[in-house]
């Protein structure tokens, strides 16, 4: 393979798959779990969540070319009779996630668009949709080259909020620890916001497998995450005069009227980035799985989103808590045995720990973990 997208770019891919609704829902579950403890937590997802992601990466590399999630464990998992019926009930398995989750952005940032210029739900579902849809409809470097646009375009906007925050404090950081359910929670929505799990293929793919940048790449792409998501908890909960539920909404009130516009572009963006790595990576696995042509590849993985939008079956929140759970149950109960089984037909690890069996029943811990936070 040779290289399509520079390693910043692929990054870039990662990043924007984890940067929307979980990073927005952390500042609320943090302040109740006291700054000290979420710190903890989230540097424990920070490291887990890399190791998923490398081993995902490797599995891609061992799988060939163009691999994705779903031939990745037809390739391994996979054998006998079973096979073909196990393959496509995995894929629609990744199908029906990823749809939830396009629709979860899709519905937000309408909501977000409405707010600012206030034209109605309806016509706001269909504007995000042709502005996010449209770019993945160019392929892999389209959505590298705008995904990297947005996240220098988000640390600007995170920047310019950080330093109005400390002008506007309103309340200390909280240090007294929660009950362990509220610490489970934020957990789950901390692995969440790390969650860029189908977006890694797009990663090897633009990289040509060169393993030097991919794994510089996963570690970069979550680094940008850890970094926006500190950003956020931390200057949120100073600045609010009440912590909400998403974030911004809080935060931008404790800082003055025009934070309001600032935060909500930020939300904006970064909802608009997260579509675009989700869809992409829906869009190719379905060419991978239905052999059909690209542009209906594309309609078939963007349009649903902007129907279920339209229809309001749930709030933000119940949409990304429904998505990381299933993602989170796939992935522990599925990935990790296949990501042995891989190493004892393509033996070498991508980094050495990866070839350790302590190590692969931690991460499939820590997942299991990540469903029930989202799930309770």
């Amino acid at each position: 393979m040779t290289k399509k997208i520079s390693t910043w770019e692929a990054a870039c891919i990662i990043t924007g798959y984890g940067i929307g609704g979980g990073v927005l829902a952390m500042p609320y579950l943090a302040e109740k779990n006291g700054i000290v403890v979420a710190m903890l937590i989230l540097i424990a997802a920070f490291v887990l969540s890399i190791l998923l992601h490398l081993m995902i990466a490797d599995i891609c590399l061992k799988t060939g070319p163009g691999a994705q999630i779903v031939s990745v464990f037809s390739k391994f998992m996979f054998k006998g009779k079973y096979k073909k019926p196990l393959t496509i009930l995995l894929f629609v398995l990744m199908a029906i996630v990823l749809f939830a989750n396009l629709a979860a952005y899709n519905a937000a940032a309408s909501e977000v668009i409405n707010n600012i210029i206030g034209i109605g739900d309806t016509l706001c579902d269909i504007i995000f949709y042709v502005l996010a849809a449209s770019v993945v409809l160019f392929g892999l470097k389209a959505v590298a080259v705008s995904e990297k646009l947005m996240v220098a375009i988000i640390f600007a906007l995170i920047a310019v909020l950080a330093v109005a925050s400390f002008a506007n404090i309103h309340n200390p950081l909280p240090i007294r620890a929660g009950s362990l359910h509220d610490g489970i929670r934020y957990y789950g929505m901390a692995m969440l916001a790390f969650a860029a799990f189908f977006s890694v293929p797009q990663a090897v793919e633009g990289l040509g497998g060169d393993e030097k940048e991919i794994k510089k790449a996963v570690f970069l792409g979550l680094g940008n995450n850890f970094i926006i998501i500190t950003v956020v908890m931390v200057c949120a909960i100073l600045a609010s005069p009440e912590v909400t539920e998403v974030g911004m909404v809080g935060w931008s009130q404790g800082i003055g009227l025009w934070a309001k516009i600032v935060g909500g572009l930020f939300t904006l963006f970064a909802m608009l980035t997260t579509y675009w790595s989700v869809s992409l990576a829906l869009k190719d696995i379905l060419i991978e799985q239905t052999k059909l042509n690209g542009n209906i590849c594309w309609l078939i993985s963007t349009l649903p989103s902007l129907i279920l939008a339209l229809s309001n079956l749930g709030s933000f929140l119940d949409f990304l808590e429904l998505a990381g759970g299933a993602i989170a149950i796939i992935i522990a109960m599925l990935f990790v045995p296949c990501y042995r089984l891989a190493l004892k037909e393509v033996p070498g690890a991508l980094i050495n720990p990866l070839s350790k069996s302590w190590i692969h029943f931690l991460v499939m811990a820590a997942y299991i973990l990540m469903g029930i936070g989202n799930l309770i």
